[in-house]
């Protein structure tokens, strides 16, 4: 067990005479975000993506670079990774992260969250995320394979206790989120983890067959655990000015959604400059000890 914030509270001197009134006054009928958007050029991004596959013989994805680029950015703007209980702000202790992958077996999203990413190099995210994608792929694909020997009659119990589980949770959620938005508390089960635990929640919709991402209104529950939401798009060629000329430059969307009640606007922007900017020149994120290389692997 252990507490996903640290102890004490932020000073309202640290937050300032505004992000105080937000935090004062909003309510969960009120939406103190603050969404900024930009653009990444990816030529850097693409060519580091194949060098690393071709050099460590991990399937490197901008998906784990987004993360590591999103993980180092709080570690550089620690007033980014906080959130608020109550009427308080709380610093998160450590940069922890989750982020949703496609199940395609299931057709349903799953969350991975990754505790201290700020630690971990590139090479681990990658693996780390890779595993937890073949571990999910293997259970849903035995799940459905025990439902073939099942009676039908067991079979649909099953599927009237799900159905029932879901009502549940429908109607008692409010309550779950009203409880960890008031009151500060340890986090013990993994889907504590994954909704509660993490200060950024990073998604990557540069799938196969995604179309443009021009405009993205990120949305979120109501529950204040992410203090960040960070959205990439695809990478698609786009023309822009350099030195007076059009040229043609692939240039990827980026969004990224903060929290009023403890920052403000020149605060997001000098984060999100951050992010842009390591999206920009990936190789600076490297640690100094990359794991060897191996045959590729992937998720099945």
């Amino acid at each position: 067990m252990y507490w996903s914030t640290q102890r004490k509270s932020v000073p309202l001197s640290e937050l300032g005479y505004f992000n105080t009134i937000y935090l004062g006054t909003t309510q969960m009928e009120c939406d103190p975000s603050l969404i900024w958007g930009t653009t990444v050029e990816t030529d850097a991004l693409e060519a580091f993506i194949a060098e690393q596959r071709q050099q460590t013989g991990l399937l490197i994805s901008p998906a784990h670079v987004l993360v590591r680029a999103v993980a180092e950015s709080l570690r550089r703007h620690p007033e980014m990774n906080r959130r608020v209980i109550g009427r308080r702000v709380y610093q998160y202790d450590g940069v922890n992260v989750t982020m949703p992958m496609l199940n395609t077996r299931s057709g349903e999203a799953d969350t991975v969250f990754l505790r201290n990413a700020d630690k971990m190099s590139l090479a681990q995210i990658s693996e780390t995320l890779w595993e937890e994608a073949r571990a999910k792929a293997l259970q849903v694909a035995a799940e459905k394979r025990h439902r073939t020997d099942l009676p039908a009659w067991k079979l649909r119990l099953r599927e009237l206790g799900r159905e029932f589980a879901l009502l549940a949770l429908r109607s008692s959620a409010w309550l779950g989120f009203l409880v960890y938005n008031w009151i500060r508390m340890p986090t013990i089960r993994k889907w504590q983890r994954e909704l509660t635990g993490a200060g950024a929640f990073v998604n990557y919709l540069g799938f196969a067959g995604a179309p443009p991402l021009v405009v993205h209104k990120i949305s979120h529950l109501p529950l204040n655990a992410y203090s960040v939401c960070i959205t990439m798009g695809r990478s698609d060629p786009q023309p822009v000015v350099e030195n007076g000329q059009i040229v043609i430059r692939k240039q990827a969307h980026l969004f990224v959604r903060a929290d009023h009640r403890y920052v403000d606007g020149n605060q997001t922007g000098e984060f999100v400059a951050t992010l842009r900017k390591l999206l920009m020149a990936p190789h600076s994120l490297l640690s100094t000890t990359e794991v060897t290389p191996r045959p590729q692997s992937r998720a099945a």
